[in-house]
């Protein structure tokens, strides 16, 4: 199938630069269409809307969405709409998310709550949400077979449910006394895992594909979706805020414990566990203090275990993509779950 030079994309796996560089294309496309939207409101919500959209982050899920097409048809175009949708939905979350985290900046940028207040963020965050089923609205045009755009609608519904879930237990789980791994990885299959396995299946919807093939899609992105998350914990504790563009140890500030803290709790002697409960919720840490957490993370191989979690639920997500014909699109998804684990902003 003949796919429109714009779209092409070079298979190369040389280096994360390249790899980036390759999939620009999509990312351009995403972008425009993005923008295209926020011409349809009046100049009161056009500037916040652009605002929030420009801040959303790396574009995963609409480029599962765009890849995952392309993996079952050869053509990534039939999966714009439903790419724009997802990262309507993400964008959404994001916001609710430093509303109840009262995260000032994001992506080096003020967030929505500190710049307009919770209530203006919140409403802005219900625009991007109705938005999604405008977005849906588009595959009448494209003459989707009416029983796969119900399968679109029942899974942006049911992983929108799940992300909810995801968040509401992690601050169900706030200040308990013991939390345990397996209660951190619900929660990070629910919260983070849910919306990029979501995308990639409604790629393939869209593309055309079979059952296995959409499975096959939704679980490689859920996989590669829990690396992300597993890896973003660990750029909590030793990564460069002014890369992140973010405050580092957000969540002990907020009193989560993500793996890192999990894992350290349960191997760190009895004063360095007690070190560390006694940040948990602390909102102005002194240098001194992250600097023996990060120790006490590197002395229990917290951090060791995080990078290597990452890595291996990245794989275990690319042994789903071998029911895939092969194909460049295959290649890139391939490349892209290796980046999740080894990106450093």
């Amino acid at each position: 199938m003949h796919v429109d030079d714009k779209f092409r994309v070079r298979s190369s796996w040389c280096s994360d630069e390249v790899f980036l560089k390759s999939i620009q294309n999509y990312v351009d496309i995403i972008d425009s269409r993005l923008e295209e939207v926020t011409l349809n409101y009046p100049s009161f919500l056009e500037m916040p809307l652009r605002y929030v959209i420009k801040a959303g982050g790396k574009r995963l899920r609409p480029l599962l969405a765009l890849l995952s097409c392309a993996a079952v048809s050869g053509d990534p175009r039939p999966a714009i709409p439903i790419a724009v949708a997802y990262e309507f939905a993400h964008t959404a979350a994001l916001i609710q998310d430093d509303i109840i985290d009262k995260g000032v900046r994001r992506r080096g940028r003020l967030s929505a709550w500190a710049l307009w207040g919770a209530e203006k963020a919140m409403l802005l965050s219900d625009i991007l949400i109705f938005e999604i089923f405008h977005r849906l609205a588009e595959y009448e045009k494209l003459s989707l077979p009416q029983e796969r755009l119900y399968l679109l609608l029942r899974l942006i519904g049911e992983s929108a449910r799940q992300t909810v879930q995801g968040e509401l237990l992690e601050l169900e789980l706030v200040g308990r006394e013991e939390v345990t791994e397996e209660d951190y990885f619900t929660i990070i299959r629910l919260k983070t895992g849910a919306l990029l396995a979501a995308s990639a299946a409604a790629g393939a919807i869209v593309g055309g594909g079979t059952t296995s093939e959409v499975s096959a899609l939704h679980s490689f992105a859920e996989k590669i979706g829990m690396a992300y998350q597993v890896y973003d914990d660990l750029l909590d504790v030793v990564g460069n805020p002014e890369k992140l563009g973010k405050p580092i140890f957000a969540d002990i500030k907020n009193r989560k414990r993500n793996l890192l803290v999990i894992h350290a709790l349960n191997r760190a002697g009895r004063e360095e566990a007690e070190f560390l409960k006694s940040l948990l919720g602390k909102r102005t840490p002194s240098q001194w203090e992250l600097e023996r957490a990060r120790e006490i993370f590197e002395k229990t191989g917290s951090i060791r275990m995080a990078q290597e979690v990452s890595l291996k639920l990245a794989e275990e997500g690319r042994k789903h993509l071998e029911v895939l014909k092969p194909s460049q699109a295959r290649e890139q998804l391939e490349n892209l779950s290796h980046i999740v684990s080894r990106r450093y902003a």
